[in-house]
């Protein structure tokens, strides 16, 4: 019997590395720690130092050019199926949830699910981090989603045909990682539950290189990706009630 494994995944860009250290030292005051880290280092160029990092590093991930945050999914191939990842946005901060990674690793072991700490419900209401669990969701935004890496396995020919369909590419740069990924979840009939973390909150100073505001920047609508993939793909996305 393989020994179950908690892996935490964690990209990140140049200008949030205080940040990113801070949330990597932050992971080792939870109640139930990572094993090991996988880092994802996207803009980083050869020379530039990795974060520091007080937990195990499993894999160094290293683009010179940036890909997007929806790189870190393909690391998955590269652990055993039977390993829980757990994804952290390089912008948040954990310190009023010390049992953010046991609620969803917890989660992930009893419905043999995903386990998300932020989404939608199926009509579209919001499910956010908090104290209290919501049940299935629609939608699992992708800080705080915590699954088998086996599960993966499909997600990049998944990615490729909603692209070939004439979707988006939304494992790429600037693309909606967080809806594909709900997406191909939903399609292959496995649950996203919701985990009560406790209150995940982002970092000071770090929306302005945020995914929300780059696309509001560029005059887009957040859910522009989201309402593509369904089409493609039936998942029933709802922006609200």
């Amino acid at each position: 019997m393989s020994t179950l494994r908690i892996i935490a995944l964690v990209a990140t860009i140049p200008p949030r590395r205080r940040s990113v250290e801070r949330l990597l030292s932050e992971l080792t005051q939870q109640t139930r720690r990572p094993d090991a880290v996988v880092l994802v280092l996207d803009g980083y160029a050869e020379e530039d130092t990795i974060p520091q990092c007080p937990l195990p590093i499993e894999y160094v991930y290293r683009s010179p050019q940036a890909l997007g945050p929806g790189a870190r999914w393909r690391v998955a191939k590269d652990v055993s199926a039977d390993d829980i990842l757990v994804n952290f946005d390089d912008d948040i901060m954990l310190i009023k949830a010390p049992k953010c990674v046991e609620a969803l690793v917890t989660v992930v072991e009893a419905n043999q699910s995903a386990a998300a700490a932020m989404g939608r419900h199926f009509n579209g209401k919001p499910a956010p981090p908090g104290d209290w669990a919501a049940g299935d969701l629609m939608y699992a935004a992708g800080c705080g989603l915590a699954l088998r890496a086996g599960v993966l396995v499909g997600l990049q020919a998944f990615a490729d045909k909603v692209k070939a369909e004439g979707g988006p590419d939304a494992l790429g740069l600037r693309g909606d990682d967080d809806a594909l990924v709900s997406a191909y979840l939903w399609k292959n009939n496995i649950r996203m539950v919701h985990a009560a973390t406790g209150n995940i909150f982002p970092a000071p100073n770090t929306r302005a290189s945020s995914f929300t505001v780059d696309v509001m920047a560029r005059g887009l609508a957040l859910d522009a990706q989201k309402k593509q993939i369904a089409k493609i793909t039936g998942w029933p996305w709802r922006d609200r009630p």
